[in-house]
């Protein structure tokens, strides 16, 4: 007779299925260190969206009363808005040099030398092969040219390390200090690298950012809808429902590019002018998962525990809520445990459907502002909302999908608190 399988084992046997190729895909070198070199950008970025927020709170032209909120800031506006060019206008430049240096180490060689290649590769590749005064468009330095300056960053490091496997280098007396060493050794793919890229775009006047940007605009446009946000937070979830890292394991390689990107899209649509209902991007970097995700899905779970007849349920409950207000779950998730739970683990996955279309529909109806800062990843949900976008309503929105959570956890709930009293009672008897 073949064995029943029940429905957690089901969900745990198609979330092992996924997961394997998904960490292999996390743990490519390349992938790797796009990954890590994205993630030191981040100060650059905060900072950035930090100054932008200054700005529109400093900006008679932001909003329709013509009036700056905060009028002592007026005179600073234009200026708070240069910083934000400075900062998020130029992630690509400063992307290149991190990512390099990320890659380097992954391949073993000078991780100094080769953030120089990156940076000074990424910036020929940008010169205007069209004029003779060595003209740079700095526009290329922010989120349009960041998909160039990753290619730029892994492809200049593979060849300089190519150059130092097939010992095509100039090679020093071990007597030589190691930093005039690795000058000299770089020399040769230095010179190699450097003209090719210039070849590219001064002699063939091929304009790489341009040209990739018009061939995947198109998919850019298509990615940022409702099903794929569904289906990313429903695979994350459904990977965190097994005790896997779903952020690290599927959301971060594969759509943290592209959410930077579309984060630096509405901050410098925000800086031009356009009002916050209607930035070309909904899925921003530390947006709208951070905001309504976990507000969904464990903090409804949470106040039932707190109000549990169930003593463990109780404590435990209390112990998971200071951390759970800053998004940090991994107390919920391996202490209850939330993860493979027979009881939870099927409104878990319904309220993340539920709570990502409705969220995604919010912002794509003009119900609330959209993104255009990004925040450290632990801010809470009701300051994040205000905060990057300007928009008090999204206080609601994270009121709204709370209780979303709370009605479909709530039968589940009280059949696994049924469970739970079963079990502290029995023991009660024994003892």
């Amino acid at each position: 007779m073949k064995e029943k399988v029940s429905f957690v084992d089901r969900v745990g046997n198609f979330s092992n299925k996924i997961a394997q190729p998904l960490l292999k895909i996390a743990n490519i070198p390349a992938i790797d260190s796009i990954q890590r070199g994205l993630i030191q950008t981040m100060p650059i970025i905060i900072v950035g969206s930090i100054f932008l927020i200054l700005y529109v709170l400093g900006s008679p032209s932001v909003g329709d009363s013509g009036k700056a909120l905060l009028p002592f800031l007026e005179p600073y506006a234009n200026k708070l808005a240069v910083m934000n060019s400075l900062t998020i206008g130029f992630l690509a430049l400063y992307a290149s040099v991190t990512i390099t240096m990320n890659y380097a180490e992954k391949l073993g060689i000078d991780m100094k030398t080769a953030a120089v290649l990156g940076l000074a590769t990424f910036v020929i590749v940008n010169l205007d092969g069209t004029n003779a005064d060595g003209f740079i468009n700095p526009a290329s330095f922010g989120a349009t040219g960041l998909i160039v300056s990753i290619i730029v960053a892994l492809v200049s490091t593979k060849i300089y390390k190519l150059f130092i496997d097939k010992n095509i280098v100039i090679r020093l007396p071990d007597s030589v200090p190691p930093s005039i060493g690795n000058a000299f050794s770089s020399l040769i793919p230095f010179l190699v690298i450097f003209s090719i890229a210039w070849g590219i775009r001064t002699l063939l006047e091929f304009d790489t950012v341009s040209w990739l940007m018009g061939l995947l605009t198109p998919i850019f446009s298509a990615a940022d809808n409702m099903g794929t946000y569904v289906l990313r937070q429903g695979i994350v979830n459904l990977l965190w429902s097994v005790g896997l890292h779903g952020d690290n394991m599927f959301a971060v390689p594969i759509f943290n590019p592209f959410e930077i990107m579309w984060t630096a899209d509405n901050a410098a649509a925000m800086a031009s002018g356009v009002s916050s209902t209607a930035l070309p991007h909904i899925m921003t970097y530390s947006g709208i998962d951070r905001l309504t995700n976990w507000t969904a899905c464990a903090w409804p779970l949470i106040v039932l525990m707190i109000t549990s007849k169930v003593k463990y349920l109780k404590t435990l409950g209390w112990a998971c809520l200071p951390p759970a207000i800053f998004t940090i779950v991994e107390p919920l998730i391996f202490g209850l445990p939330l993860a493979l739970n027979p009881f939870l683990i099927i409104p878990y996955l319904l309220t993340a459907i539920v709570a990502a279309i409705v969220s995604y529909g919010a912002f794509a109806l003009g119900l609330v502002g959209r993104f255009y800062a990004t925040m450290p990843w632990a801010t809470p949900p009701f300051l994040l909302g205000p905060i990057g976008t300007g928009d008090w309503k999204t206080i609601i929105l994270v009121i709204v999908v709370f209780f979303i959570g709370l009605i479909i956890y709530y039968p589940f709930f009280k059949q696994f608190e049924k469970n739970e009293l079963e079990k502290e009672n029995a023991k009660l008897v024994e003892e």
